[in-house]
């Protein structure tokens, strides 16, 4: 289905970057993210309580997005 969506800026970098190497479409990407949102055995509307994955707890959401472009960058700047 063709559907026109305004989506931010640094999400549509994500999503891009994501689709690039998996070497599938953006849209593909966005579904399978949205999906597994919105099915996920973890989401909790509206509760603080987080479960932990693979023994560490996931810090809470935040306002801004992080690529992976964004990490190496970091760990070539700290030379990990």
């Amino acid at each position: 289905m063709r559907t026109t969506l305004n989506i931010d800026d640094d999400i549509l970098a994500a999503i891009k970057d994501l689709a690039q190497k998996e070497r599938v479409s953006a849209g593909q990407i966005l579904s399978r993210l949205a999906r597994e949102s919105l099915t996920s055995r973890n989401f909790q509307q509206g509760s603080s309580a987080q479960k932990s994955v693979a023994g560490f707890r996931p810090f809470p959401p935040r306002e801004k997005i992080v690529s992976n472009d964004q990490v190496d960058r970091l760990r070539d700047e700290e030379g990990i």
